[in-house]
Order: structure tokens, then sequence, then C-alpha cells
């Protein structure tokens, strides 16, 4: 009870945030069409023998449980065997990069449109389209779901120019999640959060791992900046006080040792929510391109899996939805599971 009581109030938490439309640009169109079928959950998940992808799987190497409940499977989309060409899916996917681009976080060319159009697009299927949020104080949308080449780039350059101050990390990814989900639809997304993980504020990352979960939403962090706080850390450097230092989070200043634990605990969403995380002590160009390389073929491997309720409440309550394997031969499957209200 306890933990249905906080995904509602995560929820609202996320409504209330949410209310307004982020301050987006003038680019509100999007080239993502989808409809939309009543009641049914979408489940995201990968399963890997060993390193490799498990390709192929139909329904039948899959059970979804809700609260402990046996489920029918009503469809499964996935990669193709090894070997065979790939089918249109009816569920697209959209991966959402969210970007904190407050003072000296995210540096200029870390993140270009090239390294996106060459390591993701020229590589991904047609249906996989890209978003671009930022946050600082506040949330920006600079796109909605789209693969035009100009909007993509236009997006990029916006989150670089927007640098100003305060990072409300937990609270734009609950915002982001969302805003995404309210253009309705079946659609598999991935978030991509680009941050050092240190909020200014004292909302709770469970918050943004229970509203992730519920919007069926796995998050990928990339931790920023973990280099400049273990040099830090080395040579002893005291944190600056509170006046001059707008990333301490709670109570001001903050020590090397405290920055460390809360870049852990912002990495620790990634598992949580059936993401992973990237956590790398130098990271540059060459590096954000193997991060990129790596979601792209996440979003080539993953199944989706959809399922409609056997029974659906008269007031919202919140269920907890776990996909498993029908054998332990198949291989390891990671994800699969997120909280649903309905």
């Amino acid at each position: 009870m306890l933990e249905r009581r906080l995904i509602i109030c995560a929820l609202c938490v996320a409504a209330a945030g949410a209310a307004q439309t982020p301050d987006a640009p003038p680019v509100e169109e999007s080239d993502f069409v989808i409809t939309t079928e009543s009641n049914l959950v979408v489940v995201p998940l990968h399963v890997y023998d060993r390193k490799k992808s498990v390709n192929g799987l139909g329904k039948e190497a899959f059970e979804v449980r809700e609260d402990g409940v046996l489920q029918q499977i009503a469809f499964v989309e996935g990669p193709p065997i090894d070997g065979a060409e790939a089918s249109s899916r009816t569920v697209p996917t959209e991966i959402i990069f969210l970007i904190d681009f407050s003072y000296s976080v995210m540096r200029p060319g870390l993140l270009d449109f090239t390294t996106v159009r060459s390591t993701m697009l020229e590589r991904l299927r047609d249906d996989v389209m890209i978003s671009v949020y930022g946050f600082a104080s506040k949330l920006k949308r600079f796109t909605g779901p789209t693969r035009d080449l100009d909007k993509l780039q236009w997006a990029l350059d916006q989150a670089y120019e927007s640098e100003t101050g305060g990072s409300r990390v937990y609270e734009a990814i609950m915002q982001t999640a969302r805003d995404a989900s309210q253009r309705g639809g079946n659609v598999s997304r991935m978030m991509v959060v680009f941050s050092d993980g240190l909020s200014t504020t004292k909302l709770s990352p469970e918050m943004a791992v229970q509203a992730a979960r519920a919007f069926g939403i796995p998050l990928y962090p990339v931790i920023l900046g973990h280099d400049r706080v273990l040099r830090r850390s080395r040579t002893r450097v005291p944190a600056l006080g509170p006046s001059r230092n707008p990333r301490g989070g709670r109570g001001g200043g903050s020590g090397a040792t405290e920055q460390e634990n809360r870049m852990r605990i912002f990495s620790e969403i990634g598992r949580k929510t059936g993401g992973r995380s990237y956590d790398l002590q130098v990271l540059n160009n060459k590096v954000i391109r193997r991060i990129l390389g790596s979601l792209s073929q996440l979003a080539e491997t993953e199944y989706v899996l959809g399922y409609y309720p056997r029974e659906v409440d008269e007031e919202l309550t919140a269920h907890q939805v776990r996909v498993n394997l029908a054998s332990d031969e198949i291989g390891k499957l990671y994800g699969g599971h997120r909280l649903v209200v309905h």
C-alpha cells in the first residue's frame, strides 16, 4: 500500500509541475503519428544470452503478471531472428534527450548534431525518433519526436545556448515523462538524461524513479563532471560556500564526498527503472559517440510486450507489472517491470 500511495503521489507531483506546457520554442509540430488503444499496457525489455541479444522471440517465450496475476499477452514485437529482414513495428520508439543546461554542466561540443546523426539516425529503424528537452530551473521542450535533421540540429543548438542557473534534475525527469506521455498512443520510450545529478532542490530521486516506472519510461543517466569531482577529492580542495556554489544542493556547500554520493544515487535511477547508467570518469565526444552507439543498439534489440489488464478498477489504482521468461534457458531478461495506474 505504501508503494501505491507513493506512485499516485508522484503522479500528482508530476501533474502539478507540468500543468503548464514546458517553455517550448516555436517547434510544436511532431513527425510522430500514432494511434491509441484504450487500456493497453506496453512494457519494454531486453533479452540477452551472455552479451548477445536473443532475437526472434514470440509470445510463447514470455509471461506477464500484474500484481502476481497472470495476464494474456496481446502481442510481442522485437528484433528479428538473425538473418531475417526486420518487419515494421506497430509500436514506435521515442528516444528522449533530457539535457541539463545549468552552468558548466553540458560542455559545448560534447553532444553535437553530427554525432547524433551518424551514431543514431543513420542506424536506427524508421519508426525510431528523437525528442529534445532541456532544463535548469525550468524545463523546455526544444522539439517533439522527429527525424527531421534541421529540427534536431536547431534543438541541440538551443540547448547549449540556454545556459542558466539552478538544476531541478528530478522534477525535470518527472515533467518530461508526463509531457511525453501526454502525446498518448502506444509508444515505447527511453529517456537519456545528461546531467551531473547535483539537484538544487530537495525532491527525492525515488519520486522520479516511481514516476518514470509509472509512465513506462526506463531512464539512462549519463553522468557529467565526475572527473572534476574526483580531482577535487584527491586534492582535498574544500567546497565553495553556498553563495558561490549553485550546485551545492541541500543546505548550501557540498564536499566532494557528498557530491560523489549524490552522483551515485543519480546513476542508480537507471537500474531502478529498467535502464542503465553511463558513469565514466572522463567524457568527451569520442566517449559520447560510444554511448550513443550503445543506446542505438538498445533501441534496435528492444522487445515491447503488450497486454490488456484482465480487470480495470473503478478508481485509479497502481499495479505492479512484471514480465518473466518462460524458461531460464532462453537467456536473461533485463527491464520488463513497471508500475501502471488504471
